[in-house]
């Protein structure tokens, strides 16, 4: 299958939830939140893309990141439907299994969507990262230990309080410092943080000292500031890489070089996402090696 018939497969499974473009920039789904695009006018999610073509970073002798899957949930409210949440979750984490890198699960409303992640990780036989949404700390309490038994790490996604797939729907607040150090401290697995990408940011992890730390701006879900990830990651990585034993990165990167610059930079992982969604709407369980495959 070429790239052509790849991406019209994409936009009549996913019933132009996602449109099939030739690159994955941001341009083609402006503004559609629920869908695939990013918020307003997709300047963050634009940006990010140009950023990692535009930032200058020497790589070479530089190999691959680890790679995980960005956390995502809502089928039926941002990818047309093209499965149903259960079976979507199952065919990521079994195609995460077989091409060998790790399953993130997302969190979101109603609970069958964070449920159908905990499922497939239990019916694969593996492990993999919980992001929970920045609910009232006793909610999150209690996701937690739905999750622990399947995963190796967990944590909050922090800036996705005003994402607005769930505005309405669930109380979702900004995390203060004392309210994740509480976390930090009831988290029987490696702490992660998602969602660092600004000084106030990192001044907050640099208190709290989360295991784990991922640079990230929701793939322009959350924010239309048009902040390049590339810039902010180069700008707080020296720091966080001081406070975190890992840290990760997502949004916007699409190709080697992209990948390659992440681990230059001093990115631990990178964690894909909507790659991954359009292969596995065409490939099922074998979307996730068909996406790495093609990669290399």
């Amino acid at each position: 299958m070429d790239n052509r018939e790849f991406n019209r497969t994409v936009a009549k499974l996913m019933h132009k939830s996602c449109r099939g473009c030739s690159v994955c920039n941001g341009y083609g789904c402006r503004g559609e939140v629920p869908g695939m695009g990013g918020k307003g006018q997709a300047l963050t999610f634009i940006n990010n893309f140009k950023s990692w073509n535009e930032i200058e970073v020497d790589i070479s002798g530089v190999d691959l990141p680890l790679l995980g899957i960005a956390p995502m949930t809502g089928v039926g409210q941002n990818m047309g439907n093209v499965y149903p949440e259960s079976v979507f979750h199952n065919y990521m984490v079994s195609g995460a299994k077989k091409a060998g890198i790790m399953p993130c699960i997302g969190d979101g409303t109603p609970d069958f969507k964070l449920q159908s992640g905990i499922k497939a990780l239990k019916d694969n036989n593996i492990t993999g990262t919980a992001f929970i949404k920045p609910y009232p700390n006793n909610i999150i309490l209690e996701r937690f230990k739905m999750v622990e038994p399947y995963v190796d790490i967990m944590g909050v996604d922090i800036d996705s309080y005003r994402i607005p797939t769930m505005e309405g729907l669930v109380s979702l607040e900004q995390k203060s410092e004392e309210q994740l150090l509480e976390l930090k401290e009831a988290c029987n697995k490696r702490f992660i943080v998602k969602g660092i990408q600004s000084q106030n940011d990192l001044e907050l992890m640099i208190k709290v000292k989360p295991d784990i730390v991922v640079v990230s701006n929701h793939g322009g879900r959350v924010f239309d500031n048009g902040e390049g990830i590339a810039y902010r990651f180069k700008e707080l990585i020296p720091e966080l890489k001081k406070i975190a034993n890992e840290v990760w990165v997502d949004g916007g990167l699409r190709t080697i070089s992209h990948l390659k610059k992440a681990k230059a930079l001093g990115a631990y992982r990178v964690l894909i996402g909507r790659p991954l969604i359009k292969a596995t709407a065409v490939f099922k369980e074998d979307g996730v090696p068909y996406w790495l495959k093609q990669l290399k």
